[in-house]
């Protein structure tokens, strides 16, 4: 959770400042980042093999796989795999990265729906350190968002000064207790009820 600073306030006409705007937002992209991350640490070279492209370290180059390369009818392999990073790229397209990037553009899907499919189809390759099932992270992310909503909402009624130390106050109340303690999605809920109720008793 950011912090609120004085440039989060909202102005004199009651209206929220972009940032304030935007809060639900980094929840949001937090999110994202976190599935795009965990998504990229499948191997590429399993990936081929779901698609049927045969690629490894002994074959590192093949006939580019887009459609949008030239109607899918490459005359010259230009598609090449670097097992070293985890990467490709297509030297013909000028397509190329990631695990994400290359779902995304043979699927004709956003990177955030490729990084899902990616985590849906090889959980197992996934190290289980870096994800929880996801049941527990969208429930999470549910979570967060209700708080973001009750911050959001609380500033764009109240734009006092005393209003602002008080959900500055809140937030860093939050922030504080996340760093201190590893929250499961129980304990982070009791967490979030307790600081909304807090909001929602909140009289000037």
């Amino acid at each position: 959770m950011r912090e609120l600073s004085n440039k989060y306030r909202s102005n004199s006409s009651g209206e929220t400042s972009g940032q304030d705007r935007d809060f639900r937002g980094s929840f949001a992209s937090e999110g994202y980042q976190s599935l795009t991350e965990i998504a990229n640490t499948v191997s590429l070279k399993e990936i081929f093999k779901f698609y049927g492209i045969r690629l490894d370290e002994g074959n590192r180059k093949t006939f580019c796989p887009f459609k949008s390369h030239k109607g899918g009818r490459e005359n010259t392999p230009s598609f090449v795999f670097y097992p070293e990073t985890n990467t490709y790229c297509c030297f013909g397209c000028r397509q190329g990265s990631s695990a994400v990037d290359f779902v995304s553009n043979m699927e004709k899907i956003t990177k955030q729906n490729a990084a899902q499919k990616i985590i849906d189809k090889f959980e197992k390759n996934i190290d289980s350190d870096l994800i929880a099932p996801k049941e527990d992270f969208w429930e999470r992310m549910d979570i967060l968002m209700q708080y973001s909503d009750a911050v959001r909402d609380f500033r764009m009624i109240y734009n006092d000064d005393d209003s602002f130390k008080f959900i500055e106050n809140n937030c860093s109340t939050f922030d504080n207790i996340s760093k201190k303690h590893s929250l499961d999605n129980t304990a982070l809920k009791r967490v979030v009820s307790i600081l909304i109720d807090s909001i929602n008793k909140y009289k000037v």
